[in-house]
């Protein structure tokens, strides 16, 4: 069996270099290539492609394996191993069960006592949480209201320069980028500019956790036209279930730091995401936040107030 191995490159010419690099042929031998993944460039990153290099002796014939490495990822072998790991949780799923029942069956009492414990020292808190978190809806719902109003007559009416200059950006970097997205819309909320983007390879732009999304606004600060303008990129309502999904992780964290007195770091994050943590905080009694670090890494740390 002749030898095989796998090479990640950039680009064809890279992997003929590490080839030479690598392997030492004999007079009889020769390698050949199988491409298993295409390299690909998405935004400011490449993505290596993956080769399957193997060495052969001259003119042997190549075999056309019976199934492919695609398949191999999607194959029925893969489905039946699924499958049989579908019934063992099942099974597993199924024993817990009866365990649990046997558990609970054997003092009942107990439960019962344990589950009122967990009840009242929760309630209180449930309760907090709630009604700062109405407060808060129904704060955020108003302040909506009135900013799509604002935004409605200015996408429509407005003569304003930079709802061109902007655009004209947007245009050529996503052309650049040589992404498969579309501008759906510019529009004005308060002092910021809007741009709804959309199209098949928009979570390229979005990114893991809005972070693709952070360093294009973040660029946008060092565009001359646009310095002085704030500009906001958003997908699908995307940076409102971001906000939810912060305001979330910071109760959570803020609770954490309570519980054990000990100051919780945060990644680093965007000034608006930023803010909304920071937000999110002051409701909480006995504990602030505090900025650390300098743009684009600037990170919170949740601290906890000193009686």
């Amino acid at each position: 069996m002749m030898e095989k191995i796998v090479l990640k490159a950039k680009n064809r010419e890279e992997l003929d270099n590490m080839v030479k690099r690598s392997l030492t042929l004999g007079e009889d031998e020769e390698f050949r290539i199988t491409v298993l993944k295409e390299p690909k460039k998405i935004l400011f990153f490449n993505v290596n492609g993956e080769y399957e290099i193997e060495i052969v002796k001259k003119g042997e014939k190549r075999e056309n394996p019976k199934v492919k490495p695609a398949e191999n990822r999607t194959g029925s072998g893969k489905n039946e191993v699924k499958s049989e790991n579908r019934k063992n949780e099942f099974r597993n799923s199924g024993n817990n069960h009866k365990e649990n029942r046997k558990n609970d069956g054997k003092n009942p009492k107990e439960n019962v006592k344990q589950g009122r414990k967990n009840w009242n020292g929760q309630n209180t808190e449930n309760k907090e949480k709630h009604q700062k978190n109405e407060r808060l809806n129904n704060e955020n719902t108003r302040v909506q209201k009135e900013e799509n109003k604002k935004v409605e007559v200015e996408a429509e009416n407005s003569d304003d320069p930079n709802f061109g200059r902007i655009r004209s950006f947007m245009k050529e970097f996503i052309v650049n980028s040589k992404l498969s997205l579309k501008i759906v819309n510019i529009s004005k909320e308060g002092e910021r500019y809007v741009v709804n983007v959309d199209g098949k390879d928009i979570r390229y732009l979005i990114g893991e956790k809005g972070s693709a999304l952070n360093a294009i606004e973040y660029l946008l600060t060092s565009v001359k036209t646009l310095k002085n303008i704030k500009v906001v990129i958003d997908s699908n309502n995307y940076k409102d279930k971001r906000e939810e999904a912060l305001r979330d992780l910071a109760r959570k964290k803020g609770k954490k730091v309570l519980d054990s007195g000990r100051n919780v770091k945060l990644n680093p994050m965007s000034a608006r995401e930023r803010k909304i943590i920071h937000e999110e905080i002051s409701f909480i009694k006995g504990l602030k936040t505090e900025s650390v670090g300098e743009e684009p890494k600037r990170y919170l740390v949740i601290k906890r107030i000193k009686d």
